[in-house]
């Protein structure tokens, strides 16, 4: 290098210590740091000068364009870059002086890419240049990024070198700093560096090991930042393409451990925000990124320690932000089902069929997470939330729970009790609704007591006394947490889940539970001092209190008596408790009062005799109760007061009365009595003296006992039912009831002891209060007081006569008080301030009161006692103010919401026995029923708002009121009054006085009445005169109100039928009412009742006489409700067809079109009577002939009995429609102003009728036809018609095209005449509609449905309507390619079916003008494939292949890219004079395959599709599956298309379909009896594309590799497409694997896979010997050039190909030892099959199931069949299924490779005549265990098949009778008949029994099997069958009564019930099922 020269003006350039190395740009790379011994030291010293050496940047540049390789010069300019010391910004100098990246990249030759010593200061000025372009010079990014690119294709082998393991952490600091950088430029750089640049975890894992954290910025620190690029911008295609390189992001994880706080930080939010919060990224994809690994790293840290040199202050600040952002993290991984990895297992893992594996091994994996309270409090979170894991966190408990003196033992029994609290069963018991009661059982059973868990605490009782107490703690949390799961089920309206629980708890208690006696002996060892504890080595455990001790053995007996009481009776003799109680009140520390309270609960469960006075010990244990509920200082009073609760109802204080028990547990906790010992003496004086007590009461209550007749009639009715030993459950008795002997002897007590009235003054002032609340009575509570003088007495007087206020001065309840303040003083009070558990809330909603959102918060304790009292007061107001008349609106709102809150707080604590006895209490209440006034007469406003508020209560808690009205026929009395209030009622009705029926009405709907009181109604209403069943203005009285709701109630009831004798009444009434001449009643409601019930009831309709039919034609008016009750009727009733006709013949009658047309739209139901009958049409379509015209030509102007009655005109049109009058009505086009679908309807008859004749082929009809069609659906687009009318007007436009191209004689190939509709508006208007409606991709909320059909319709006119190369589809070309919605269409997959029929469109208009086609397009079309066998991406190959053979340039953009990697690749390509570097390279497209979806091809390989690039869409209107698919399941349910008659209808049909046969019949000329009929392969990669693909990068000199091919399993698809019967797919297949051939030799390393490459291909070319001699043995040697495997046998080379370098694979070592052995593979036989499938090895079941999936997958044709058949495998899989060796999953592969075989129909015929297949399937349904779903499952799936194939059989058959040149009509007369569906059926039922266990989907399935059975089959089942069918398969709806009609509709033989609307409306989430078992049953009961 010559002399440098240098400015005056410049900086210093000096030699840097380490200590002194500076940071740069985003990374902070030190470029100086010391490198290890190996590496190349390029940096330059120079000594430090006085004077300033300077730097000329001119002069560099000559020297960098002068000669190649100048290290010197960039070190020195990189130095001077770096200097920290120097003022000028070279770099900036030199990019301003033209400077840029290629200058410093050209140093680097050919020669000298490996020459790091050049490299490494060339690369890190690169880097330094897109930094300084990147934040100063932005013109410069585009020159930059071609830099970037010349970069990555020019120095791959540079960065291998300067990564791998051989260079030093300079030179991989300096590679990465830069690779970020480029990364950071422009994102699609990032995408292009992931495809290039060899980033794999085995080729980085050196980078991420042993970080140097001395350094501040270490490898480790840029590899990271080098991940983080990849994220930091959210780039969606960039993350993607990141996480798809799978471990790639993974190896950062498990360094953060060590790593800075902020580096954490930074790498976690981005993480978080870009990737796991990223909702465009799949699931799939992030359950590739986080594998179970990945996510154990990541609870790694939580241990998270920093740089080792960092201070412990600093990590503490950081330490909780890092946690919290990983608990995060964490938590939406495993719990989320939108955002993380977790999929819903609505078993909550009591099955194993939704387990989610990746994370049930994550967890498992776990080591003492208890021991990080952040990693404990998330694992605890994620169990709460996801419960199917719990089973794997107690495999992770399990190691750790071994009894010893231990912390880690003392800290594992300490995170399952928070485990215990965490999974509370208030929280879990909803989530239980959707399992069965054995799913309930097991997972209660499971979470509560684990049996590992439970097996360890056995061998920890016992032997060390402070281990087994610390067992007894677990123990015991454990089933309290039983306990309570128990208490809440039993809640449940049904027991079937509490009796299953019970059941499995009965035998597994006493199995797994410690002895009783052994429990019993600790407790004595305690009480004796006794001790018994091991020496522990290191640890021991902190002891226990002995107060504690106690308390946890104590509260397990009390648990044993609940769970299991007979194990207590072992232990009676045994246990001395006065001794424990002693000792209790001699401890000081522990829990001594709750120790006391279990002492006196378990003593009153082993002794019951302690609740008797005559017991010592009686009153101390009762003191010691009452003390513990009165004490607040914790929540022990809460189990107290259960105790409490059955101590006062089993004494005979209160005789049972829950008032009063509730009423003194209230009033105990909310008055103040000191001492409380007081208490315990009235107990005692009042069970002293109860006799003379009740004497004194019941003296006392001789004048309250009967208050008025009323209660006389209850105490008669109650005598009497009792002396006819009737139920007195609905009986009521005394209107007050008897009060207990407590308030008397209460009262007695303080008169005799006045030093106790002072302490007890607040206690009986509360009770007294409250007392009167209960008995409703002032003055039977002033008697009960007798002479006390209490402040009390006041309050209770002024009730007497005026309402008023609780005192507030007589309670500490502040509730009660603001109710009383709100209720009865008017007061606004907040309800968050009456009730302080309500919270307003937005998010989360228990109730919602007058608009505004509450939830309660639970944990604030609600004593129930508290609830019962409120309600208590509430009913009181009710009563007291309705009796005095006060009761007004506002009061009425205030009590409902109040009672609605009370009735919400029970259920959200749980505690629905109180709300249950809360209602109880209010209806089987004598006030209540007295004030209940079902009648309003404008009398006695209160009762009426009371009454009201009844019926309120009712309806928002019909839940519990059915409950008890089933339990305790709670509204049995308040019916009997409805029912006298209402005969009273007719009295004075009948005495034409008002009466409002709105809440009669509302009563009988929500009360209702019993049977018998109906049928006396419907007698009083049918007795009563027609004069008033109607008002003085015409509208109904309540008379009719009665009547009409008397018969919607029967109508919505399945299970109540009106008698056929009050029908006829009903309609005699009605006839009455109807033929009324002076005045006209409005009849709409009672029309409209007898609509519903016989819409409902519709075999009761022939219930209905002549008579009755007839007065509907002599009606005095006819409403719309009157022709449709005749309409309904007749529909149903046949009989009535002849009156029908009678009455046609009546002018008057002919001419009213309100009755004429709907009972034609009816009589069409009746087909045959039609037939015979013509005249009918005829006579009513002359009458109506002007009006139909006018309603074809003018449908906004027709009548709406026009619309509805379509179906009616619609067959007059057909029948008696002239053809005049057809032409006419095309003679011209029509501009409707409406859109109705049944004047589309017609339209499309009146055309149709036109083609069946000769006349009415011309093309000026089918152009106005179109026109007015296509104006229609322009109309209802713009309109945004419903989805449905738009589907029907394009259905009915694409059938008449259809039917126009087959008809010559409309020569729609001559294109002039539809000039005039292409030039219309119309055509332009019905383009710009389609084009902006349709072009919608399909969003969350809204899917657009007619957007492909609109497309599709508009492909099919264009094709239609132009020419070639007209000028108008340029056009078109241009709006559709403009759309603001194009791109978004193309490049997206969420709607599939749009982008499919937008390529079709752009197919037709590329096909019809070719000038459209430019080259920018390819790029679109390449980003928008996917390369597989969609639709979408067929009609794309088909594009690109039309656009190759027009010559445009498609072949340049080879090696073709596709999807998201396309839309980057060629959106930054400029023009197509591209430089190599430009092309993607072999490695990058290989990258874009999936290996799963490799694999799936090659197992799915598409051997009937051929090497052809010109794929048409179906049409629209053609079936999913195939035509002849379609036909037979049509045929299968007797659904023919032939008609007995030769009418113009079935003309019509027959034209419709006639397209439809002719396909059917060409495809049954097939071979169709020879190939599988299962075709699944939309999802795999289309052979068509990948074949030419893989040949261009096989091509010689490609830089492929190989064993890239091989190991992404790409070199099995051509082994699989040998097997292909497209002679071309195959030569393709050969070319690829020729190519291949010669590049392999090419190949220098990988020597063994090479060698074993070489073998594999000549065991290939040896084996196509067999194939070729077996084809020559059949005369099939036309294919010899190429000749076919057969499918078994290339499935088994292919899928060999993707194990044999695979160690860890099962079949490695067979499959390689077969090849190695094999000279060649015998093809005429499934390869390898004996030592497959009777291998002896350890991993024999895989190698077995895997031969049997190459048997599924590989038997696609009768040729595959036959080598299943040569090679014997069935024998031998028959025989091996009824193994004990053969488990569940080889029997379901079994059947599976079965299913393949059955879907051939030729093979299915050869098992059932040759193998005895029909036999041995019969053996295996029967033997089919109970619990094997997978297997019954299989077992549906292979009778699906062998039902298709059976119809598949005999069709061909059928169609070889009339031979190639038959016409359709041979198709007609086809019907299935077979002795083998007999079996079928047979086998079908049999399977019956298993669907107990099954899914719900399965269940249909199952149904399903029977609705594809012929019903000539169907029909050998026994009554008694199908009714067992209907009964098993609805047990899944048993709450629907709907299933009660289908068995209604079997027993009666009766169709016609199936047709009822409560089976055809009912949309629940059972409907699919009702659906197919009324399929089933109709098939059976029709004739």
């Amino acid at each position: 290098m010559g002399k440098r020269k240098y400015d005056n003006e410049s900086c210093e350039v000096t030699k840097k210590n380490r200590s002194d190395s500076h940071s740069e740009g985003n990374n902070n790379m030190d470029v100086d740091a010391e490198q290890p011994q190996n590496e190349e030291d390029s940096e330059i010293e120079t000594t430090k000068s006085s004077k300033s050496q300077l730097f000329d940047v001119k002069h560099f540049r000559k020297e960098l364009v002068g000669k190649q390789g100048q290290t010197m010069a960039l070190t020195q300019f990189l130095q001077v870059c770096l200097n920290p010391d120097c003022d000028v910004d070279y770099m900036f100098k030199y990019l301003k002086a033209g400077g840029n990246s290629h200058e410093i990249l050209r140093q680097i030759t050919q020669d000298n890419k490996k020459n790091l010593t050049l490299a490494t200061p060339a690369f890190h000025l690169f880097h330094l240049i897109i930094l300084k372009v990147q934040s100063s010079l932005p013109h410069m990014i585009a020159i930059t990024e071609e830099a970037c690119r010349y970069f990555l294709n020019t120095f791959i082998p540079t960065i291998e070198i300067m990564v791998s393991e051989n260079s030093g952490p300079r030179h991989r600091k300096i590679v990465l700093n830069l690779l970020t950088s480029m990364v950071t430029l422009n994102s699609e750089l990032g995408v292009e560096i992931l495809n290039q640049v060899p980033l794999t975890p085995k080729n980085l894992q050196h980078v991420v090991e042993k970080p140097n954290y001395k350094e501040k910025d270490n490898v480790r620190t840029a590899f990271v930042h080098f991940m983080t690029s990849f994220l930091v911008d959210g780039h969606l295609p960039l993350t993607k393409a990141l996480l798809e390189k799978q471990g790639l992001l993974s190896l950062v994880i498990p360094g953060l451990v060590q790593d800075e706080a902020d580096a954490v930080l930074m790498f976690l939010n981005i993480l978080k925000k870009n990737v796991i919060d990223n909702t465009f990224i799949s699931k799939t994809l992030k359950l590739k990124t986080f594998s179970h690994q990945v996510l154990h790293n990541l609870f790694r840290l939580f241990t998270w320690k920093g740089p080792p040199e960092s201070s412990n202050e600093n990590k503490d600040e950081s330490r909780n932000e890092i946690m919290t952002l990983l608990s995060d993290i964490i938590l939406t991984l495993f719990t989320s089902h939108k955002l993380g990895i977790y999929f819903i297992d609505p078993t909550l893992g009591t099955s194993d069929v939704n387990k989610n594996q990746n994370l049930y091994k994550a967890m498992q994996s776990l080591k003492r997470p208890w021991e990080n309270e952040f990693q404990s409090e998330a694992v605890l979170q994620i169990v709460y939330k996801c419960p199917d894991l719990h089973r794997a966190l107690i495999n992770v408990i399990e190691p750790s729970f071994q009894p010893q003196h231990s912390l880690i033992w003392e800290r594992t029994t300490d995170f399952i009790l928070k485990l215990l609290d965490k999974l509370k069963p208030e929280e879990m018991v909803t989530r239980l609704n959707n399992l069965n009661p054995h799913q309930t059982a097991n997972f209660i059973r499971f979470v509560t007591m684990p049996v590992p868990l439970l097996k360890l605490i056995n061998t920890g009782i016992g032997k060390d006394q402070t281990i087994s107490f610390y067992c007894i703690k677990v123990l015991v949390k454990m089933l309290q947490t039983l306990k309570r799961y128990m208490q809440i089920i039993e809640l449940d309206d049904s027991n079937v889940k509490i009796l299953e629980l019970k059941n499995k708890l009965e035998n597994f208690l006493p199995k797994h539970m410690p002895a009783p006696n052994l429990i019993v002996s600790l407790i004595n060892d305690i009480i004796d001092d006794k001790v018994s504890e091991e020496t522990p080595q290191d640890y021991k455990l902190p002891a226990q209190n002995k107060a504690d001790s106690l308390l946890s053995l104590l509260e397990l007996l009390l648990l044993y008596n609940y769970l299991y009481p007979a194990s207590i009776e072992t232990i009676e003799g045994t246990i001395n408790m006065k001794k424990i109680l002693d000792i209790s009140t001699t401890l000081s520390s522990g829990h001594i009062s709750l120790l006391k309270f279990k002492i006196v609960s378990l003593w009153l469960a082993l002794d019951s005799s302690v609740l008797t006075l005559q017991n010592s010990m009686f009153k101390d244990l009762f003191l010691m109760m009452l003390d513990i509920f009165t004490n607040d200082e914790d929540d022990t009073w809460v189990e107290a007061k259960d105790t409490l609760y059955m101590f006062f109802k089993n004494t005979e204080i209160f005789e049972a009365d829950e008032d009063e028990i509730h009423l003194i547990l209230y009033t105990l906790k909310n008055s103040e009595v000191n001492p409380i010992s007081l208490i315990g003496d009235v107990i005692e004086h009042v069970l002293k003296n109860k006799n003379e007590l009740s004497e004194y009461i019941k003296n006392q209550m001789v004048n309250f006992e009967i208050s008025d007749g009323n209660s006389m009639t209850n105490l008669d009715k109650l005598f009497n039912d009792l002396m006819h030993g009737k139920t007195i459950e609905d009986s009521f008795f005394l209107e007050n009831k008897m009060p207990s002997t407590f308030i008397v002897g209460c009262i007695q007590y303080i008169q005799n002891n006045k030093d106790a009235k002072t302490h007890l003054k607040s206690f009986l002032c509360l009770y007294i209060a409250n007392l009167l609340h209960s008995n409703y009575s002032p003055q039977l509570t002033e008697v009960l007081m007798s002479d006390s003088k209490l402040d009390i007495r006041t309050y209770i007087a002024e009730w007497t006569v005026r309402p008023v206020c609780f005192p507030e001065n007589k309670s500490n309840d502040v509730t009660l008080i603001n109710i009383s303040k709100s209720v009865i003083g008017n007061e606004d009070i907040p309800l968050t301030n009456i009730f302080p558990s309500l919270v307003e809330s937005s998010d989360e909603i228990d109730l919602s009161i007058m608009g505004v959102n509450y939830k309660i918060d639970v944990t604030k304790q609600i004593n129930s006692s508290d609830l019962y009292i409120w309600s208590k007061y509430l009913m009181f107001c009710i009563v007291r103010l309705t009796n005095m008349d006060n009761l007004t609106r506002e009061q009425q709102k205030k009590i409902l919401n109040y009672f609605e809150i009370i009735i919400s707080l029970g259920k959200r604590h749980l505690m629905l026995n109180i709300c249950r006895s809360i209602v109880l209490n209010m209806f089987k209440n004598a006030h209540f029923l007295k004030i209940f006034q079902p009648i309003d007469l404008n009398k006695k406003s209160s009762n009426i708002l009371a009454t009201e508020l009844l019926v309120n209560i009712i309806e928002k808690n019909r839940d519990i009121i059915n409950y008890l009205n089933r339990k305790h026929f709670l509204l049995k009395s308040y019916q009997q009054k409805t029912y006298n209030e209402i005969v009273k009622c007719f009295i004075k009705i009948k005495k034409r006085k008002t009466v409002n029926s709105e809440l009669t009405k509302r009563v009988l709907e929500t009360v209702g009445l019993s049977k018998d009181d109906d049928l006396k109604v419907f007698e009083s209403i049918f007795s009563a005169d027609t004069e008033v069943c109607f008002k003085e203005d015409k509208e109904p009285s309540l008379i009719l109100e009665l009547l009409c709701v008397l018969i919607n109630k029967y109508s919505d009831s399945i299970s109540l039928e009106l008698s056929n004798d009050v029908l006829t009444k009903c309609m005699d009434l009605y006839g009455k009412l109807l033929s009324l001449k002076e005045i006209i009643p409005n009849l709409t409601s009672i029309e409209e009742s007898l609509v519903k019930y016989f819409e409902n009831k519709p075999h009761q309709a022939q219930s209905v006489n002549e008579e009755h039919f007839k007065k509907l034609f002599y009606a005095n008016a006819i409403r719309k409700t009157t022709s449709l009750l005749a309409y309904t009727i007749l529909k149903f009733n046949n009989k009535f067809c002849d009156i029908f006709k009678g009455e046609m013949n009546r002018a008057e009658i002919l001419s009213q079109r309100e009755i004429t047309l709907p009972l034609g739209n009816a009589i069409i139901d009746h087909n045959q009577y039609l037939s015979d009958n013509k005249e009918i049409l005829t006579m009513i379509y002359n009458e109506y002939k002007s009006n139909i015209n006018k309603f074809l030509e003018k449908p906004h102007k027709a009548g709406q009995v026009y619309l509805n009655s379509s179906k009616f005109i619609r067959k007059l049109l057909i029948e008696c429609m002239e053809l005049n009058d057809c032409q006419k009505l095309f003679s011209k086009s029509h501009k409707f102003e409406t859109v109705e679908l049944s004047h589309v309807h017609l339209m499309q008859t009146v055309f149709l009728k036109l083609c069946l004749s000769k006349d009415g082929h011309k093309k000026e009809y089918l152009i106005n036809y179109l026109l007015s069609m296509l104006n229609t659906t322009t109309l209802a687009v713009k309109d945004n018609k419903d989805a449905n009318v738009v589907s029907e007007l394009v259905s009915s436009v694409s059938d008449v095209i259809q039917i126009c191209k087959t008809n010559e004689n409309f020569q729609v190939d001559q294109k002039e005449e539809f000039k005039k509709l292409i030039e219309s508006a119309i055509w332009q208007n019905f383009c710009k509609a389609v084009l902006k409606d349709s072009l919608k991709i399909r969003t969350a909320v809204q899917e657009n449905i007619t957007g492909p059909k609109l497309l599709s319709l508009l492909s099919s006119l264009v094709k239609l309507f132009y020419p070639s190369d007209h000028e108008d589809i340029v056009t078109l070309f241009d709006m559709v390619t403009s759309h603001s919605e194009f791109l978004n269409v193309m490049l997206s997959n969420y709607s599939p079916d749009i982008k499919s029929r937008l390529l079709e469109f752009l197919n037709v208009l590329i096909s019809t003008n070719k000038s459209v086609m430019k080259t920018p397009q390819i790029p679109v079309y390449l980003s928008a494939y996917r390369a597989t066998r969609s639709p979408s991406d067929r009609l794309i190959l088909t594009i690109l292949k039309f656009y190759e053979s027009n010559d445009l340039p498609v072949n340049e953009y080879k090696p073709y890219l596709w999807g998201d990697s396309a839309a980057n690749h060629y959106a930054i390509r400029k023009n197509r004079t591209s430089t190599l570097w430009s092309h993607p390279t072999p490695n990058q497209v290989i990258n874009l395959l999936d290996k799963d979806i490799i694999e799936k091809t090659v197992r799915l390989f598409p051997v009937k599709q051929k090497l052809e690039y010109n794929y048409e869409l179906p049409s629209q209107n053609s079936y999913k599956n195939s035509l002849m698919k379609s036909y037979l399941d049509g045929a299968l349910r007797d659904v023919k298309s032939k008609s007995n008659t030769k009418d113009t209808e079935e003309a019509i049909k027959n034209l419709l379909l006639k397209d439809d046969y002719r396909k059917i019949l060409a495809e049954a000329q097939t071979d169709v009896v020879s190939i599988s009929h299962e075709e699944n392969n939309e999802g795999i990669y289309d052979p068509c594309f990948l074949y030419p693909l893989l040949s261009h990068l096989l091509a010689p000199g490609s830089v492929a590799s190989c064993f890239k091919l091989l190991r992404t399993g790409l070199l099995s698809v051509p082994v699989m497409g040998l097997s292909s019967h497209c002679p071309l797919m195959r030569a393709a297949a050969y070319h690829v694997l020729h190519r291949f051939c010669l590049l392999l030799e090419t190949e220098t390393r990988h020597k063994n896979d090479k060698l074993l490459l070489m073998d594999f291909i000549t065991t290939l070319r040896q084996s196509l010997s067999t194939a070729i001699k077996d084809a020559a043995a059949e005369g099939e040697l036309k294919d010899i050039k190429n000749p076919k495997l057969p499918a078994t046998g290339a499935l088994y080379l292919a899928k060999a190909l993707l194990v044999v370098t695979s160690p860890s694979e099962p079949l490695y070592k067979p499959v390689n030892n077969f090849l190695i052995a094999k000279q060649f593979v015998d093809l005429t036989i499934v390869p390898d099959f004996l030592s497959l499938f009777h291998d002896s090895n350890v991993e024999a079941m895989d190698r077995r199931n895997w031969i049997l999936d190459v048997i599924r997958d590989g038997t696609k044709s009768m040729t595959d069949v036959n080598v299943v058949f040569k090679t014997m495998c069935l024998k031998m899989i028959f025989d091996f299924y009824n193994t004990v060796m053969a488990d569940r999953k080889t029997k379901a592969k079994i059947l599976g490779a079965l299913n393949s075989i059955v879907s051939i129909p030729r093979a299915f015929e050869i098992l059932v005549e040759g193998y005895g297949f029909m036999s041995w399937l019969h053996y295996v349904v029967r033997n089919v265990k109970k619990e094997d779903k997978t297997i019954v499952k299989e077992t549906f799936a292979l009778i699906v098949n062998m039902i298709h194939s059976l119809g598949v059989n005999i069709f061909a058959k059928h169609c070889a009778k009339f031979g190639v040149n038959g016409s359709v009509e041979g198709l007609y007369d086809f019907k299935i008949k077979s002795d083998v569906e007999y079996e079928i059926l047979s086998i079908v039922y049999d399977l019956l029994p298993h669907t107990d266990l099954l899914e719900f989907d399965d269940v249909v399935s199952y149904i399903k099997l029977y609705n594809s059975i012929t019903k000539r089959s169907i029909k050998f089942l026994s009554k008694k069958q199908i009714t067992n069918i209907v009964i098993k398969c609805s047990e899944r709806c048993k709450k629907s009564e709907s299933v009660k009609l289908i068995n209604q509709a079997v027993l009666m033989n009766n169709p016609i019930l199936l047709s009822s609307k409560n089976l055809t409306n009912s949309i629940t989430p059972e409907s699919s099922l009702i659906n197919e078992l009324v399929q089933l049953v109709h098939t059976y009961v029709v004739s």
